[in-house]
């Protein structure tokens, strides 16, 4: 489990990376049952990759919208929540296109591999490979 924590005052923040089932959960809380951001992973390079990021978001965040002594805790913890959702689906966006452009390519080269040795078979030896049992 990796943890970093942020300080407002005496609020603590926390950025965590755990290991969930078989997958990866990273997240970002203030110490309140409710989570400002949640998010799960399959692969362990994106979780790593997204935590690392996700801090990156979170000081640039900070530096870039300071606010005064009287600002609600609250209305500033949901709109950096807001921006940590909106920079996680940009990263989920890219990794996911990363992904489908892999099985595009993977199915295009299977497909002329199968126009290949179909032309080896007899019409009459051919069948399906799967039946409904």
């Amino acid at each position: 489990m990796k943890v970093k924590t942020y300080k407002n005052g005496k609020n603590d923040f926390t950025a965590y990376l755990k290991d969930l089932g078989t997958g990866w959960e990273a997240g970002f809380t203030n110490g309140t049952p409710k989570p400002i951001f949640i998010g799960n992973f399959i692969h362990a390079t994106e979780a790593n990759e997204w935590f690392n990021l996700m801090n990156t978001e979170i000081t640039k965040f900070n530096k870039k919208f300071t606010v005064g002594s009287h600002c609600p805790a609250d209305w500033f913890t949901s709109f950096m929540g807001g921006h940590l959702y909106k920079q996680y689906y940009n990263f989920i966006n890219r990794v996911l296109t990363q992904h489908s452009r892999r099985y595009e390519q993977l199915v295009e080269r299977e497909t002329k591999k199968y126009r290949q040795m179909n032309r080896n078979w007899y019409p009459g030896e051919k069948m399906p490979f799967l039946k409904v049992a």
